[in-house]
């Protein structure tokens, strides 16, 4: 097959350069094509080629030589591009954007007779704040010159071309991203709770802006520019050493790093380095919102001099405490090119679209039909998905199957999708102004409601208000019985709500839990687990030591003592046998808990490790007492480990009967052994486990999970936009920021206050104020917020906030000479305030001084 890649810069080499090494890219003859007008792209595209890959030679479509206007350059350039890939016998045509001048005509040329495949090659999942009417980001209309196939980035950028207008319907691949998407070091990175903490608290920080071409592309005139860079500089020099680069080579031994635009993160995640994202008011990007320990966004110059103090004051890194996660945005998977190169060897000619027809009033339907047609096209599905949980990672179970879920549903459904971390709010009220548009709500796992004061009282309320309310449980009795000990007010909360919530179960038994519970239609949706790379099979016959191996954290639940006594009764009774536990340690674990010498205690491990330790395994004991349907059973059986679990874990349910799986049901260390002994003389059931695998498979959870909770799915007809349609002046339809900050000490709140009113930034100061008054009313703050309000000439506001000072407490004569000071800056509408506070601010310093008088005599 014979495949052109059309390079306008750089990266575009940099990419062909990656498709050129994929695996099978030798059955194939390529052509690297420039079309710039003076030839330099071509130049140094085979240098670049003859560098990275001994490519081909790039052939140039001009040589710079000719003295040609716009209009003709790209009327030659289509007739040019057209002769080139007739005459070489083009088959397919690989490009990295269709928005220039020159990809959208090459795309009106070549779009109907040869099959053209957009590879993206930027992040494209930010939005514009101004745009006016009819006009929309200029990322909405990548995709658009109708390519034979899309390969994007991840499920954020597959849903915007999918659902941005009503007809819209383009070949839409998620293969990831091309240098990225396969990066370890990004994988284990965006996987990871942990990470490195800045220089000790206090010290200073070494920080790095990464600056963009700004005026160039632009968003900022370069006066504009100049003037950010140099404010940057004025405020972050305050915390230590500041450098500016364009293009740094990499970010390790920075503490900090600060840019604008550019998709940084691919640099800062590897390299452990925490990323501010700043978008001023001026700067017309607003890069989307990413749940991770090492990302923030910020909107102003107070908001990022909060979190550089933060970082600075306590060594860590004050992270954005809501939005989606890195896979939204980048689906990390191997083999991105190979990916690729796959879709461009199937891609093929979009047919011709038929001409629209206008429908007649029969149109061959009875009046019944055309009847139920309107009713159906009325009631649209719900199309907003909000997920309420404790904190969305990778790090344990509970999060793992519902972000699975979401980002495959993001990929092939309307629905838009957004998280709430419960912690990271301090009011009820602030939640539900969050879910006002959320039609349905996911509560994810029991614990909120055990952990959070807020979790019940917030689901009654959006009951109240008709909100569509479910629960997707991940506990048992076991944990159920625990924590409504700790927690009997709440636990009984829950109960109490319970029966009027839809509950989404992991397991039959599960289910059968809640229907005592008083839940009448428990769903059994079950879960499932990530595609990760590189699943390799476990060894079909056990070695001479067979190796027994448990996932799972160090807690008495997970069966730590039983596991323990097992490999000390095996060891006595003479066996080779080897046994590993993998899972972090916890203060769950009882003062008679056996942590036995003859397990090896590896610890928490990446996901990759994880896997490389199943596959080196004979044998997955799952020595939980209690556990609905753990995920770790999913990965053993997808690697075609041999299993053994206790009789009442839900994997029993899915398992019992396949060859290759065994369950005890005394939970004994005698009752475990004999099942590992008779486990290891099975055979893998190829055929069960592949007939258990489908069951937790992405595609099959994702459907189940679709339809009880009422959403969309990917066989859903309707096509509307999730923004609203095509005429709206908002960007693509993105959401706003997050409105949700981390609670920071008190004291810390202070400190920002008055840094920001020292340096003038009003806006700023009255923000942290009302963070301030949400926990205590300090006398200071109150004044200091009024005197704010009271110069932009708002005296209602600023009248409330000396009412609440002169009730707040502290020194009641300083308060009222203030309250005073104040009231004079809001004219005649304070004028009886005034004076009325200067006369209680003389009464209380008489008195005051009469009282030390008299204790005197």
């Amino acid at each position: 097959m014979r495949i052109a890649v059309f390079v306008e810069n750089r990266n575009g080499v940099d990419l062909a350069s990656k498709i050129l090494r994929a695996e099978g890219a030798d059955a194939h003859s390529f052509h690297l094509l420039g079309g710039d007008r003076d030839g330099k792209i071509v130049g140094w595209t085979e240098e670049e080629a003859a560098a990275r890959f001994g490519g081909p030679a790039a052939h140039a479509l001009f040589t710079g030589e000719e003295e040609l206007s716009d209009a003709e350059f790209l009327e030659e350039f289509g007739h040019r591009v057209s002769a080139f890939a007739e005459k070489e016998r083009i088959d397919r045509l690989v490009f990295f954007e269709d928005l220039s001048q020159r990809s959208r005509r090459l795309a009106g040329v070549l779009g109907r007779t040869l099959p053209l495949v957009l590879v993206q090659d930027r992040h494209l999942d930010f939005r514009h704040r101004r745009t006016g009417t009819g006009r929309r980001d200029r990322s909405w209309y990548y995709g658009a010159s109708s390519p034979a196939a899309v390969c994007v980035w991840g499920p954020a950028t597959a849903h915007h071309l999918l659902f941005r207008s009503v007809d819209a319907d383009p070949p839409v691949h998620i293969t990831g991203a091309l240098g990225h998407s396969d990066d370890p070091a990004l994988l284990r990175a965006a996987r990871s709770a942990t990470h490195r903490h800045a220089r000790k608290p206090g010290e200073p920080l070494r920080m790095v802006v990464i600056d963009q071409p700004l005026s160039r592309q632009g968003t900022l005139s370069r006066g504009e520019h100049r003037e950010l860079l140099a404010r940057l500089r004025e405020v972050l020099g305050e915390f230590g050493e500041v450098e500016v680069k364009q293009y740094p080579a990499g970010l390790d031994g920075y503490d900090l790093a600060v840019t604008f635009l550019a998709p940084a993160h691919f640099q800062a995640l590897p390299a452990g380095t925490p990323l501010i994202w700043f978008g001023p008011p001026a700067l017309d990007i607003v890069f989307p919102t990413v749940d991770h320990p090492l990302l923030r966004n910020v909107g102003t110059v107070g908001e990022l001099v909060d979190a550089v103090a933060g970082l600075k004051r306590s060594g860590t890194f004050p992270a954005n405490t809501h939005g989606e996660p890195v896979e939204h945005f980048v689906a990390l998977q191997d083999d991105v090119a190979g990916r690729v190169l796959r879709v461009v060897e199937e891609a093929a000619v979009p047919e011709e679209p038929p001409a629209p027809r206008r429908p007649r009033a029969g149109d061959g339907l009875s009046r019944a039909e055309r009847a139920l047609r309107a009713v159906r096209g009325q009631l649209a599905p719900p199309r907003s998905l909000a997920v309420l949980g404790l904190g969305f990672t990778y790090e344990t179970g509970v999060a793992i199957p519902v972000l699975t879920y979401t980002q495959a549903l993001l990929a092939h459904s309307p629905v838009d999708i957004r998280y709430f971390d419960l912690t990271a709010y301090d009011r009820c009220e602030d939640v539900l102004a969050d879910l006002t548009d959320a039609e349905v709500v996911l509560v994810n796992s029991l614990a909120p409601f055990w952990r959070s004061p807020l979790a019940g009282e917030l689901v009654a309320k959006l009951r109240e208000r008709g909100t569509s309310v479910a629960l997707y449980a991940h506990e048992t009795e076991y944990v159920m019985d625990f924590e409504g000990s700790r927690n009997p007010l709440r636990h009984e909360e829950l109960v109490g709500l319970l029966p009027g919530l839809k509950v989404l179960c992991v397991s039959s038994a599960q289910a059968d839990m809640f229907r005592a519970l008083g839940v009448s239609d428990p769903v059994v949706v079950y879960n499932t687990v990530p595609r990760d790379a590189h699943r390799a099979r476990a060894r079909r016959t056990p070695g001479a030591r067979p190796r027994v191996v448990m996932v799972g954290s160090m807690q008495d639940r997970k069966g730590l003592d039983l596991f323990s006594r097992v490999a000390e009764l095996a060891y006595t009774r003479g066996l080779p046998w080897r046994f590993a536990w993998i899972g972090p340690r916890t203060w769950r674990i009882g003062s008679t808990t056996l942590l036995s010498d003859r397990v090896e205690w590896l610890g928490a491990l990446s996901r990759n490790r994880v896997r490389e330790e199943l596959a080196a395994s004979d044998v997955f004991l799952l020595s939980s007492v209690d556990d609905p349907m753990p995920l770790s059973v999913v990965e053993a059986v997808q690697q075609r480990l041999r299993t053994v679990t206790y009789h009442r874990v839900g994997s029993r349910e899915v398992l019992e009967g396949v060859s290759g799986y065994r369950s005890f049901a005394e939970y004994t260390p005698e009752a475990a052994l004999d099942a590992l002994c008779r486990v290891l003389d099975d055979e893998v059931s190829e055929a069960g486990y592949q007939d258990v695998e489908e069951l937790f498979d992405i595609a099959a959870f994702t459907a189940r999970m679709t339809t009880a909770l009422g959403l969309p799915g990917p066989g859903d007809p309707v096509r509307r936009p999730a923004g609203g349609g095509e005429g709206g002046g908002d960007g693509d339809g993105a959401p706003a920021p997050f409105s949700a900050v981390p609670s920071r000490h008190g004291g810390h709140l202070i400190e920002d206050f008055v840094r920001h009113v020292t340096a003038g930034r009003d806006d700023d100061a009255l923000r942290v104020g009302a963070e301030i008054l949400r926990h205590r009313q300090p006398v200071d703050v109150l004044v200091g917020m009024a005197e704010i309000r009271a110069g932009r000439g708002e005296a209602d506001e600023a009248c409330r906030l000396l009412s609440a000072a002169a009730v707040a407490g502290g020194d009641r004569a300083q308060v009222w000479t203030e309250v005073a000071r104040v009231a004079g800056l809001l004219g005649a509408r304070g004028r009886s305030v005034r004076q009325f506070a200067r006369r209680e601010s003389v009464r209380l310093r008489i008195g005051s001084r009469a009282a030390r008088l008299l204790k005197r005599n």
